[in-house]
């Protein structure tokens, strides 16, 4: 009974204190990142019961291979007990919506869809996820570039 919280663009205090604290616990940001700042980007969260169980955070940049068009670039941690029970999917799938629902209200802002970077060797394994991630191409450093268009978009 995993329940998703919106948290984009709303910075609450209460979200961004738990995603902090699950991100300490774990080390789960590269020593450059300061958590306060990271937890700007909060997408949704994902709780069981009280716990917190996945952070997604999404970073809107241009995607080069997709003529720069903006795209949110979607992070996700699970936290370890729960690696492998879908949250990581079921927070794509809310953020996509999420992501979709803003950029119809924020035209101006051009957010074409929602891409990912998979880093994980557990990740991957068809071109088309479950979340509708689609595989176009793989990273410099050969980790596979997946995307997601909204339907409003035209090209």
């Amino acid at each position: 009974d995993i329940r998703y919280m919106p948290g984009w663009r709303k910075r609450d205090p209460q979200l961004e204190r738990d995603a902090i604290a699950l991100w300490r616990e774990f080390g789960a940001l590269p020593e450059n990142i300061a958590p306060e700042i990271r937890a700007r980007e909060i997408c949704c969260l994902a709780y069981d019961g009280d716990r917190l169980a996945g952070i997604s955070t999404v970073d809107i940049k241009p995607c080069p291979p997709l003529r720069n068009r903006k795209f949110g670039f979607l992070r996700v941690f699970t936290r370890p007990d729960f690696e492998q029970q879908k949250i990581a999917i079921g927070l794509a799938i809310q953020c996509r919506a999420i992501l979709e629902a803003w950029s119809l209200a924020q035209p101006g802002e051009n957010l074409a869809g929602m891409a990912a970077i998979y880093q994980s060797a557990k990740l991957g394994r068809t071109p088309v996820g479950k979340s509708g991630l689609t595989l176009i191409g793989y990273t410099a450093e050969g980790h596979q570039l997946r995307v997601t268009w909204f339907n409003h978009v035209t090209l």
